[in-house]
């Protein structure tokens, strides 16, 4: 009896034994499943971090990029082309001479359809345009072919073309020293809109003589018409904006000098007070004394569309006939001239909207 009682004690105590080693096992294999774990989730808190560190805006390389490139365009089509039965692309038609008057809108195409809504030719021939990031269009009234059709007291304002109804109408008046008149009957004649700082940038020639140089540039907020700063006593053609490697400037075309300068921008797109010379028309292989009308940059390579200009019409009625261009050097912060081309047949068509 006592031998059975001393065999079931002895298999009792090693049931006890194996249930211990057992749990402890256990206990061994949840520790090291639980290190499992904190590795496994150190290691990824630690890749979502770094991806996260190299994932923030570097400023200093952010700078670089815009630095070395053109304004990224928020620019966008208008709205009423295609429901007026156009498809995009379109061309504006701004042409001189004696076909129209005002703005008409084509599919960029062969064959494509035109557009000229009622309202477009009241403001006789138009020059110059610009678009901002709603699709309206902005341009302004120039008298290339006579005053009678052009009236000087009619100059140096800005039309708007609606992007959704396709209204054309006088979106404000520039102020100007004297008004224009028949020895100088030009107004508006460069503009530009600033994605960064939605302004709109208008060049004028108003009040200025022969002798007498008092033409401005304007920024203006095209939300309230509010005309946030002035630049004067500069007569300027074509503008556009370019960020360079000291930073974002706007560069023009002089109107009585073949020569293109350039003037630095502030952070609310106000003008700084340092005017710099660029380059000069002249000083190229087959250069000669035009004026940059048109202005363009894009791809660090400006494309220049010039013309003759005096403040008188018969020059002003010449159509453009030599395209300079100008590639981007970011080492010196310098334009190198690139090539002349003759103007095409169809310069009448400004750039693709």
């Amino acid at each position: 009896m006592s031998g059975k009682k001393t065999k079931a004690a002895r298999a009792k105590k090693q049931k006890k034994q194996s249930k211990n080693k057992l749990d402890k096992k256990r206990k061994t294999g949840l520790f090291i499943v639980s290190l499992l774990i904190i590795a496994i989730v150190g290691i990824l808190t630690y890749n979502l971090t770094n991806k996260s560190q190299n994932t923030k805006p570097n400023k200093h390389h952010k700078a670089n990029i815009s630095n070395n490139t053109s304004i990224i365009s928020c620019k966008r089509s208008p709205l009423f082309p295609k429901r007026h039965g156009l498809n995009p692309p379109y061309a504006i038609d701004l042409r001189q001479g004696t076909e129209f008057r005002g703005l008409r809108i084509i599919e960029a195409k062969r064959n494509g359809k035109t557009l000229q809504l009622p309202g477009w030719d009241s403001y006789g021939f138009l020059g110059l345009y610009t678009l901002d990031d709603k699709g309206n269009i902005y341009t302004a009234p120039m008298p290339y072919v006579s005053i009678n059709i052009n009236p000087p007291n009619e100059q140096n304002r800005i039309l708007k073309v609606d992007s959704g109804t396709g209204e054309m109408y006088v979106f404000m008046q520039l102020p100007s020293e004297t008004p224009p008149n028949a020895k100088n009957p030009f107004g508006v004649i460069g503009l530009e809109f600033d994605c960064e700082t939605k302004s709109l940038y208008a060049t004028s020639v108003a009040g200025s003589t022969y002798k007498n140089e008092s033409g401005k540039i304007f920024q203006i907020n095209p939300s309230t018409k509010a005309i946030k700063d002035t630049y004067k006593n500069l007569d300027v053609m074509g503008i556009t904006i370019f960020h360079g490697k000291t930073g974002k400037r706007i560069y023009i075309g002089l109107a009585r000098k073949p020569e293109i300068y350039s003037i630095g921008l502030n952070e609310n797109g106000g003008f700084k007070d340092d005017l710099r010379y660029e380059f000069s028309l002249e000083n190229v292989p087959g250069g000669s004394n035009v004026k940059a009308h048109r202005m363009l940059i894009k791809d660090n390579i400006m494309t220049l569309k010039t013309r003759e200009f005096s403040y008188s019409l018969i020059s002003a009625s010449v159509s453009m006939r030599i395209i300079y261009k100008f590639k981007y050097n970011p080492a010196n912060d310098k334009w190198e001239f690139l090539e002349l081309q003759s103007d095409n047949p169809n310069a009448h068509l400004n750039n693709n909207l």
